[in-house]
């Protein structure tokens, strides 16, 4: 048949374009020569096409272009079909609609089903926690769609005979009762608000536009094209443009090849691809024998292999028992080997190491395109992920090529402004979302002050509230950490500190609203306008943050949220929040500026109809494509089939049908990764299946060469010598052994540091050579060197009070007081309040006692001690948690723990030399103020629920003794590395290493060298 006969009476009206063709360029060649395009650029100025989606519509306007001679013409109406109740219908179609309510947006949709499930517990007395009622509500609209999606009518009202029937859980029972909401409340609410259900409505719109077209047929052409009919609308407009003189349905990748048989089980298959397109035809009362090939698509003999394979890699694995005598049915009169090898040619299959590898693989797949001129590519995959990571390995070569499904909102500078605004406005004063708020581009933070606030004041445990007492405690730690040795802070520090903080306290105090108070509840609508004027606060300058496609989505978003909390009345922050995110996580931005003209990252929808030289197909392994069918929250799959509802499957068999269109092209590279998400995964149950067709046509061997890409042309390849062009010369990484000039290294040393030189010299010499110090985390948790700091602060404060004063009350609130100054939260220390209290009551037992032989003492007391040692002169110092004088006239030092002390057996082994080195400091250095004398005994205090108090020396003699081994070891020790060949290695004994990590373990890589697997 030749396209001038298309429209005629006798021809027919439905037309199939097979998987592999150039389904766009195809229909539009065909109807601009139908229809004298070239030579009439108004022949089609009074058609209306109806195709899946925008793109695919763009992408046909663009085709009627080109094949009208790239020359201006008129084009006719291209409509998407997801897009029935917003475009314009066709004339006399609006006295249908005249009684149909508005489309419901879905934000507002969502929250009052939200609004009715929570009512629902409400009469049970049942207090459900927001997130699960919006979790409910949205699982109730999921369900509401498949229903209305369903191509039968769903009874609601058989539900409750089903559950009598049947001998069920109580489980089951309960989601009856509940799905009430379903069958009986939301229809109630609909009528009363005078809305309709999204997909109900564009069902509706569907059959008036159908039955306005009965009674007035278009002028022109009326086209389905693209659409497997998969849904109620869809296939009522092909049963319209049936019936029309210029009607005409063109449908994708029908399979004409399948026997009468086999095409009867498809129709009660509903995860086969052809599944909707038997439907389809049920309903227009036709067989796949009778529906042509449309013109000017007929396939070469290659692709038509392909096809015939690739549609029985597909077949459901209870259609597979009989595959080797299906293999050679499929071959005809050639050997299966000669049929596999022409359906694989072009295709090619390569397992990546993992996801990062598999989208290097990719990237370099569309990069190579770019090498021939006028060749493109496009990548399809339904990760969005892979996409990302795809579009930005791209970029780092210069090639812009974003993912055509947009970046997701909060990715982008306005969406993510609104996130932080409203993080930090919950809690204006915590570090994370200060720092984080600042850090945004839009608020035009100088970096420097930043970079010296947060490091200055914002790391480490959290010691303030909100914004306003922070702007308090700057000039506060400012004066506590000066004189410091380690960590002072400079007044120009401060300034800058305090001048980025005090606009924030200023706005916090403006725009605080609804965030300011945790316990107080507002309206949705207005947490909206209060987070909005916030925002723009903030910028400065609202046109940055509301303009262009980024500014307008968060705008819709707001404007969504606002109605969809409009039916939830009062809520708190949290509960806000929860909803914005949630909100937001389904709206994505589309990339600004023009696509590349040869490049294309899709996904799946999007790149339905789409053509390209080359497809590389990415995220094949089982849960990504194909994803599982997510399971039905109230309802037995039994129960879904009985109601009509649509069989769960049914996605995998829409899935199926866009792979196997993709899968058909003429230059194909799947792509799946053995690992995906750091664990094993699982290959695609169509590239295993496959692979297995192949290899029972090829033999095992035969089918790996020809499944592999050549030689030349292989991307693993390619991405080998990408990586070996990353790494350095050395790509293993060996242990540091730092040797640093001997002038270089440390004369001065404190007595703890002497025991971190032996178990790990590196940190000496990262800490005291290289000057580097590490950076504690924003809002890090109190670990135990801050909270030992505020008990020896507290027991310090202990110490200088009047006797009177010196109660177990007066040492336990000070221990409180304390362990909240250094930054542990107040729920916290309540929580541990009564262990304090034991503790503090136990150790004035334990000082209690010792009063009588204590004649004086020096809490926190410093001292150093100046030796020659190999020429040089070497200084050290160290801190006493307490030095007492005892009756005796001998010193006892004691060392305060809040976990265990140091034994006798590690102090004699010589790795713990602290308290031994204290005592040769006051026997032999100087003390800032006590005076040089014997030390009689030294021990440790733990200060905990189970307290400890002994001394860990025996007698004066035994004190003196491991004093002068220690004093020996140090002389040893510190000569020893003042050898030229002495190396400071990373952890030379890491039997000796505490359970926890060091600070400097990462830069000196010992994850890489040491295999060690800690997070340090």
């Amino acid at each position: 048949m030749t396209p001038a006969e298309l429209f005629l009476p006798e021809t027919p009206r439905v037309w199939t374009i097979p998987p592999g063709a150039n389904f766009l360029g195809a229909l539009a060649k065909t109807l601009a020569e139908a229809t004298g395009l070239k030579d009439n650029p108004a022949a089609l100025a009074d058609a209306l096409i109806y195709v899946p989606n925008r793109r695919s519509a763009r992408a046909l306007a663009l085709a009627l272009y080109e094949v009208g001679g790239a020359r201006p013409i008129l084009p006719p109406d291209i409509r998407a079909l997801g897009d029935l109740e917003t475009e314009e219908p066709p004339s006399g179609a609006e006295e249908a609609l005249t009684d149909l309510g508005p489309p419901l947006p879905a934000a507002q949709r969502l929250g009052a089903l939200a609004q009715l499930v929570m009512a629902f517990y409400d009469e049970r007395e049942i207090a459900l926690p927001p997130a699960s009622a919006l979790a409910a509500a949205r699982e109730l609209g999921r369900l509401l769609d498949s229903a209305a999606l369903s191509q039968e009518h769903v009874d609601w009202s058989g539900l409750g005979t089903l559950v009598e029937d049947d001998d069920l859980a109580t489980h089951w029972q309960d989601s009856v009762r509940f799905l009430e909401i379903v069958t009986k409340a939301w229809p109630d609410w609909l009528r009363a608000s005078g809305a309709t259900e999204p997909f109900a409505r564009r069902r509706i719109v569907a059959e008036a536009i159908g039955l306005t077209l009965k009674t007035n047929p278009p002028k022109g052409p009326f086209v389905i094209a693209g659409s497997t009919g998969a849904t109620p609308a869809s296939r009522a407009l092909m049963a319209a443009a049936c019936d029309l003189p210029q009607g005409l349905v063109v449908l994708p990748g029908l399979d004409k090849d399948t026997s009468a048989q086999a095409w009867a089980s498809i129709e009660v298959a509903p995860d086969h691809p052809q599944h909707a397109l038997a439907g389809t035809l049920s309903d227009l009362g036709l067989v796949p024998a009778e529906v042509p090939v449309w013109p000017g698509a007929l396939e070469e003999d290659a692709p038509a292999a392909r096809r015939r394979l690739v549609h029985e890699s597909l077949t459901p694995a209870s259609e597979t028992a009989d595959w080797l005598a299906r293999l050679k049915e499929l071959s005809g009169p050639q050997s299966e080997a000669d049929f596999a090898t022409r359906a694989l040619e072009g295709l090619t299959l390569i397992e990546a190491e993992d996801d990062a590898h598999e989208a290097l693989l990719a990237a370099l797949a569309l990069r190579e395109a770019l090498e021939t001129d006028g060749q493109t590519a496009a990548l399809v995959t339904p990760d969005a992920t892979i996409a990302r990571q795809v579009a930005a390995i791209l970029k780092r070569w210069g090639i812009d090529a974003p993912p055509s499904g947009g970046v997701p909102l909060m990715r982008t500078r306005a969406g993510a402004l609104v996130a932080l605004a409203l993080d930090w406005a919950c809690d204006t004063g915590h570090p994370v979302a200060l720092a984080s708020l600042l850090k945004h581009e839009f608020l035009g933070t100088n970096e420097e002050a930043l970079a010296a606030f947060e490091i200055g004041f914002l790391r480490g445990p959290r010691r303030w509230g909100d914004i306003q007492s922070l702007q308090a405690y700057i000039p506060q730690k400012t004066e506590e950490m000066r004189g410091k040795p380690y960590g002072e802070i400079a007044s120009e520090t401060r300034d800058l500190a305090l001048g980025l903080v005090a606009p924030l306290a200023d706005i916090a105090g403006t725009h605080g609203g609804m965030f300011a108070d945790p316990d107080r509840g507002a309206d949705g609508p207005e947490a909206v306008t209060a987070l909005t004027a916030l925002v723009n606060r903030l910028a400065g300058d609202e046109t940055r943050v509301w303009t262009g496609s980024e500014g307008a989505a968060a705008s819709r978003l707001l404007e969504a949220v606002a109605a969809f909390t409009a039916e939830l009345g009062p809520m708190m922050p949290d509960m806000f929040v929860e909803i914005v995110s949630t909100l937001a996580a389904s709206v994505t931005v589309e990339a600004a500026g023009a696509a590349h003209p040869r490049l294309a990252i899709w996904g799946p929808l999007e790149a339905r109809l789409q053509q390209a030289d080359r497809i590389v197909l990415a995220g094949l392994n089982e849960t990504v494509w194909p994803a599982q069918p997510a399971p039905d929250a109230f309802l037995p799959r039994r129960f879904r089939i009985a109601l009509g509802l649509t069989a769960p499957e049914a996605r995998l068999g829409l899935a199926a049908h866009d792979f196997a269109q993709l899968a058909t092209a003429p230059n194909v590279l799947m792509l799946y990764a053995a690992r995906r998400d750091d664990a094993p995964a699982v290959a695609s149950r169509w590239v295993l299946r496959l692979r297995t067709l192949a290899e029972g046509a090829l033999g095992k061997a035969g089918a790996q060469a020809a499944l592999s890409p050549p030689a030349e042309a292989d991307p693993r390849l390619w991405a080998e010598a990408v990586r070996a062009d990353r790494q350095t010369a050395d790509p293993t990484f060996s242990k540091p052994e730092p040797c640093p000039p001997v002038e270089a290294r440390p004369d001065k040393l404190s007595v703890t540091r002497i025991d971190t030189l032996q178990r790990d010299p590196y940190t000496i010499y990262a800490g005291s050579i290289l000057r580097l110090s590490p950076l504690e985390a924003l809002d890090a948790p109190l670990d135990a060197r801050p909270r030992g700091t505020a008990i020896h602060a507290a027991l310090e404060d202990f110490e200088g009070l009047p006797p009177d004063k010196q109660t177990a009350d007066v040492l336990h609130r000070a221990l409180m007081d304390h362990l909240r100054g250094a930054g542990s939260p107040d729920h916290m220390v309540e929580a541990e309040s009564a262990v304090l209290a034991k503790t503090a009551a136990q150790y004035v037992d334990w000082w209690a006692a010792r009063q009588s032989e204590r004649v004086a003492v020096w809490p926190e007391e410093k001292g150093r001690l100046e030796l020659m040692i190999e020429g040089r002169a070497f200084t050290l110092t160290g801190i006493a948690d307490s030095i007492e004088k005892m009756a005796d006239g001998t010193y006892t030092i004691i060392d305060f723990k809040t976990g265990d002390g140091k034994t006798r057996k590690q102090i004699e082994a010589g790795f713990e030399q602290q308290l031994p080195l204290l005592a040769v400091i006051a026997s032999e250095g100087e003390l800032t103020d006590a005076p040089r004398g014997a030390v009689g005994g030294f021990g440790y205090v733990s200060v905990r629920y189970n307290f400890q108090g002994k001394m860990t020396s025996k007698g004066k003699e035994d004190a003196e003794a491991l004093a002068e081994a220690a004093r020996s070891i140090l002389t040893e020790l510190i000569a020893a590395y003042r050898q030229p060949d002495a190396k400071y290695l990373s952890v030379p004994r890491v039997q000796l290493m505490s359970t926890y990590a060091g600070d400097f373990d990462r830069l000196a890589r010992r994850a890489e060298w040491a295999g060690d697997t800690s997070d340090g």
